[in-house]
């Protein structure tokens, strides 16, 4: 009897109360996860919005500086790297970084200014600071407008940020991808055809980080073709935007359904002037 007394003890299984408190332990360590998980991402998002903003400061504080931005060695308002049909390595239907990150040169060199007209293929090359000529000559750089490095090479030329780190370095950004400054062609369904734009243009940015971006910036994420953060379409090599926060297939130029929150999205920051909005395929007044 003994026996079979202990052995039905051993056998009892668990109580509503030791259940209860067992599903509460879940329930408490689930929600921490979750919560931690959110906190990561608020702090991503908060420092990309801080490393775009930081850029911008840099870019005007040079701007004062010199009377021109940083890359616009032509002095005409419009900063000479082509951010958007760059075909050397800034494509946006490049969904790895490597190419990208080859644009950036990653040794410490000090940039040097080249004489009126001279190449600036090299990648510590930055725009001239004097010339014979014309006004615009004296800051001509005759093939700025596929190299990356000029504008990080001016502000380290002026003094704006440290020379002693690579321009890799300092264009990275928190999502392991890079930071492009130069001109947007808008695609002119809105605009004046072929009007050029300053923005900062970031490849490979996480839906939910780029709808934190466009809060943070344009104080709206309802839309994502309008205002001053706006979504690249991936398979366009010009201003063409998405209406919609969401992943376009870069190949075909369709919404990809299976990646939501996480697709990646290409993005543009008009800092400087910005194109007319677009909606419904009507213009509307400029922002």
């Amino acid at each position: 009897m003994k026996r079979q007394a202990l052995r039905a003890k051993k056998q009892r299984g668990f109580t509503l109360v030791e259940m209860s408190v067992t599903m509460a332990a879940a329930g408490l360590l689930f929600a921490a996860v979750t919560t931690g998980q959110e906190l990561v991402d608020q702090a991503k998002a908060a420092k990309l919005v801080n490393d775009v903003k930081t850029i911008e400061a840099q870019i005007q504080q040079y701007a004062q500086f010199k009377g021109r931005m940083p890359g616009d060695c032509d002095a005409d308002g419009v900063i000479d790297y082509a951010a958007d049909t760059n075909l050397v390595s800034s494509l946006r239907t490049d969904v790895a970084n490597n190419n990208r990150a080859s644009e950036y040169s990653y040794s410490v060199v000090l940039p040097t200014i080249p004489a009126d007209g001279a190449d600036a293929a090299a990648q510590t090359a930055a725009c001239a600071l004097m010339g014979s000529g014309t006004t615009a000559a004296m800051y001509d750089v005759t093939t700025n407008t596929t190299n990356a490095n000029v504008w990080l090479n001016d502000l380290k030329v002026a003094g704006v940020v440290s020379d002693s780190a690579s321009n890799r370095k300092l264009a990275k950004l928190v999502h392991e991808d890079f930071a492009f400054v130069g001109s947007v062609t808008d695609n002119g369904g809105a605009s004046a055809n072929g009007a050029e734009y300053n923005a900062i243009v970031i490849h490979n940015v996480p839906q939910w980080m780029a709808r934190r971006l466009a809060t943070a910036i344009n104080g709206q994420d309802a839309r994502a073709d309008r205002s001053r953060v706006r979504q690249l379409a991936r398979s366009e090599t010009d201003g063409t935007y998405v209406s919609a926060w969401q992943s376009i297939e870069p190949d075909t130029g369709t919404v990809d359904t299976t990646a939501m929150r996480d697709g990646m999205v290409t993005v543009a920051y008009f800092f400087d002037r910005v194109p007319e909005s677009k909606q419904g395929g009507t213009a509307t007044a400029p922002n």
